[in-house]
């Protein structure tokens, strides 16, 4: 009876699957939207069914996918399912936090295995292509500025954008990274709702005031602020991962930094408001991001949120 039941949830759910997919392939402006439902159906079943029988569940929409939606709709079906799977064994073990890392280390290893076999099975560098099209789109703005008759500001304010376009096509990781996040991220509260309603003793993600990095993360910032002090040329390996490491491990303590804000102001009963502002603030004035930072640092490496009272 119950291997009948699953079966009968996942013809269900791989064909609410493989409709998400057509919507997502060829509906631009609501696939858009519904690309971050995608992974439900196999966070559902995985849930309800167990890591196996989700991985099995899986396995079979594929093919199915592959049919109805052509290889573009294989390709986001692939990586939709395997971090709806990652998600659901996590979820099933009452561990939001973990299936929402899960989902992000999921859509990031995705990416990366695209980029490789679309350079060595397509002969398509992904990257490449957008930084060609960026380059073009220079070159139409540098002539349309020409003719404007206002040459000598423009071409200083040209200069700077190709030389942030140079810059630009060496943090394609750290692109990988924010995106894998950002789309987990999404994923959790679109599935929440449904989550609760067919599992309701599985717990909220913590508030973010109590969020929390290891202190490795700020180790790893210095020393590889130390190495972006080191005489390194653009296209070297070691100029690649300072720079992604500056910006990822950077805007992880920036994150740590603004929590403890999001803590302090909630201890000493101040109104959000306040913190919000901060985070503003933060944003918009070098000096108060360093400052931010700062505090990240301090509250990863010496606990400072444990001597607030």
């Amino acid at each position: 009876m119950k291997q009948t039941r699953a079966l009968m949830e996942g013809a269900i759910l791989i064909s609410l699957f493989a409709i998400i997919v057509l919507l997502v392939v060829y509906v631009p402006l609501v696939g858009t939207i519904l690309l971050f439902a995608l992974p439900l159906p196999m966070i559902l079943y995985t849930i309800r069914h167990g890591l196996k029988l989700g991985i099995w569940m899986g396995t079979v929409s594929l093919p199915v996918v592959f049919i109805v939606g052509s290889f573009n709709g294989l390709i986001v079906a692939f990586m939709s399912a395997c971090a709806g799977i990652a998600m659901g064994h996590y979820f099933k073990k009452k561990e939001p936090g973990h299936a929402v890392i899960s989902g992000a280390l999921i859509y990031m290893l995705c990416m990366v295995f695209y980029i490789v076999i679309s350079i060595q099975f397509l002969g398509t560098n992904i990257i490449d292509e957008a930084m060609t099209q960026s380059r073009q789109s220079l070159d139409i703005v540098e002539t349309v500025g020409k003719q404007t008759g206002n040459a000598g500001q423009f071409e200083k304010q040209l200069k700077l954008m190709k030389e942030q376009l140079g810059t630009a096509q060496y943090l394609f990781p750290t692109a990988i990274v924010v995106l894998g996040a950002v789309f987990s991220f999404l994923s959790y509260l679109v599935a929440k709702p449904l989550i609760r309603r067919f599992s309701p003793d599985i717990p909220n993600l913590k508030p973010f005031r109590e969020l929390k990095f290891p202190q490795s993360v700020a180790v790893l910032y210095v020393m590889i602020v130390m190495l972006s002090f080191l005489p390194l040329e653009k296209g070297q390996m070691l100029y690649s991962i300072a720079l992604n490491g500056e910006f990822i491990l950077g805007f992880l303590i920036f994150i740590q930094g603004v929590s403890f804000i999001f803590f302090y102001c909630h201890k000493k009963q101040y109104p959000k408001a306040a913190a919000v502002i901060a985070v503003i603030l933060g944003f918009v004035d070098p000096m108060f991001m360093a400052a931010i930072r700062i505090l990240g640092v301090l509250d990863m490496g010496f606990q400072i949120r444990n001597k607030v009272k």
